[in-house]
């Protein structure tokens, strides 16, 4: 028989702070929180949100208890929290205040001043809150229809877009993830590494309170792989979720690197090399590795795969991304939008109670990407490529916006990054970026993470594995490219880069 509210995230999370009161909850920069001095501040914070009219909430990130209570406390009073980066430019955070409709900001420091005087936002500095005495259970009463927060993702215009996730969905997602099998307790160690500006970051801190688990930040000074790396092994994590991005760069190191501990592996943000991942698992011999796929507007993950020691599924070196999460559904559309059968290639969209109901504020956009099949389901159109296999397994392809036309005949480009990370024995990272000339014609250059080196020997393998439509114009070594706050390689970036 299922406990009441069972299926309320955040009524789990506040069990288990009673439960677990000693117990450690959050670790950052090597200092240990318990549940008991969390929920202290986060009473203190419930305190103060409780006595106010504003409904849009903004935190600061920061890596320090009081923004990680925030957040508790914003949701916890029935609220909806957005989160401004005091590193992001001004510009970006004064849209996002803008939009959002922020009618507080919990700030730290001197970060009451990162918003301008005209947005009319009452300033509040969070670590002036002293915690208050352990009360244990929090009363509170939550519209499952009012927004838990909203992450404003990159939009095609430079506008950001407003994603907006209810309790309803968050809730949806937590059964569902839940259901996974994971086999995790309060004895449990698990990592953070996201930034709070990304909706991993929201099950990497959430998920672990809801089983009286410790959470362990990753410290935003120095290179963040190697902290992760660092944390990680001095630690003893048992549960990691981690961008394909922190393997890559760790590669020079995995004959050093050991974690006997870890018993779980998400991959998530970007495509995951299965390779490189086969490469790095002597490095976590006793670990499940786990790839986890969704859109933001999907709430954080809604598609997973085991991925084997052997055999793994994949297309052009990408690791599968499974089938849906319990209650979630898919389609593969061509594009008029009729279903294609297994083995086609087309645009994967997606269906359930995890799906946002369109973006904030913004009916035109939303009319863009969301569309009503014939029985009434409300579809996503994920803008990603995907075929299904003979078993039922969701094949990631690489994005709409990344297959090109030239000569006549359509490119996938994730199939020339595949043959160059494959030349240098999945080494490096590899991007293939089309780039339009003034007469509208498109050229490809390849960008190679790496110091520059001949490349005579690269070109004559690629001109032995693919035709010669497909071979890039250029090639451009770059020792570090650029990164967006999910982790993932940022393409616009790196194509100003090569194009200067």
């Amino acid at each position: 028989m299922k406990k009441k509210n069972d299926a309320d995230m955040l009524a789990a999370i506040v069990r288990a702070s009673n439960h677990h009161a000693m117990r450690p909850a959050l670790v950052l920069d090597d200092r240990t929180y318990t549940y008991q001095e969390l929920f202290g501040l986060v009473g203190s914070l419930c305190e103060t949100l409780k006595n106010l009219k504003e409904d849009i909430i903004g935190i600061t990130a920061e890596n320090c208890i009081e923004t990680y209570a925030s957040i508790l406390a914003v949701l916890l009073s029935g609220k909806t929290y957005v989160i401004l980066h005091p590193d992001y430019p001004a510009e970006r955070n004064c849209r996002i205040a803008r939009q959002s409709g922020i009618g507080l900001l919990l700030y730290c420091g001197e970060n009451g001043n990162m918003l301008p005087a005209d947005i009319n936002a009452r300033r509040v500095c969070f670590s002036s809150h002293q915690p208050t005495s352990y009360s244990g259970i929090m009363p509170y009463n939550v519209d499952p229809e009012v927004p838990a927060y909203i992450i404003f993702t990159s939009g095609s215009t430079g506008e950001p877009k407003g994603v907006p996730i209810s309790r309803n969905n968050l809730n949806a997602f937590y059964q569902a993830y839940r259901n996974l099998g994971w086999e995790l307790d309060e004895n449990d160690r698990m990592l953070q590494m996201f930034e709070l500006t990304f909706d991993v970051s929201i099950v990497s801190f959430l998920y672990p309170l809801t089983l009286g688990a410790c959470v362990y930040t990753v410290p935003q000074k120095g290179m963040k792989y190697l902290n992760v790396l660092d944390i990680m092994e001095r630690h003893r994590l048992t549960f990691a979720a981690v961008a394909p991005s922190v393997l890559r760069l760790s590669h020079p190191y995995f004959k050093e690197i050991s974690f006997p501990d870890l018993r779980y592996l998400i991959v998530t943000a970007e495509a995951t090399d299965v390779n490189l991942l086969h490469e790095f698992r002597p490095c976590i011999p006793n670990a499940t590795v786990v790839n986890l796929y969704g859109p933001t507007e999907a709430t954080i993950y809604c598609t997973s795969y085991v991925i084997p020691t052997e055999g793994a599924k994949h297309h052009n070196g990408m690791a599968a991304i499974g089938k849906p999460f319990q209650g979630m559904d898919y389609m593969i559309a061509s594009p008029s939008g009729k279903p294609l059968p297994a083995g086609e290639t087309g645009e994967l969209w997606i269906a359930g109670p995890q799906l946002m109901n369109g973006y904030w504020r913004a009916p035109e956009k939303t009319a863009e990407c969301f569309v009503t099949d014939l029985s009434g389901k409300l579809y996503y159109r994920t803008g990603d490529l995907c075929l299904t296999d003979s078993d039922g397994d969701i094949m990631y392809c690489g994005r709409k916006d990344t297959q090109v036309k030239i000569q006549g005949f359509r490119i996938e480009l994730g199939e020339i990054e595949y043959h160059v990370k494959t030349f240098y024995k999945h080494s490096c990272n590899a991007v293939v970026l089309p780039v339009y000339t003034t007469d509208g014609s498109c050229e490809l250059h390849l960008a190679i993470e790496r110091e520059t080196e001949d490349t005579e020997s690269l070109e004559q393998y690629m001109q032995s594995h693919l035709p010669s439509y497909m071979l890039p114009r250029r090639i451009h070594f770059i020792p570090c490219f650029p990164q967006n706050n999910s982790n993932k390689v940022d393409r616009n970036q790196l194509l100003k880069n090569i194009t200067q």
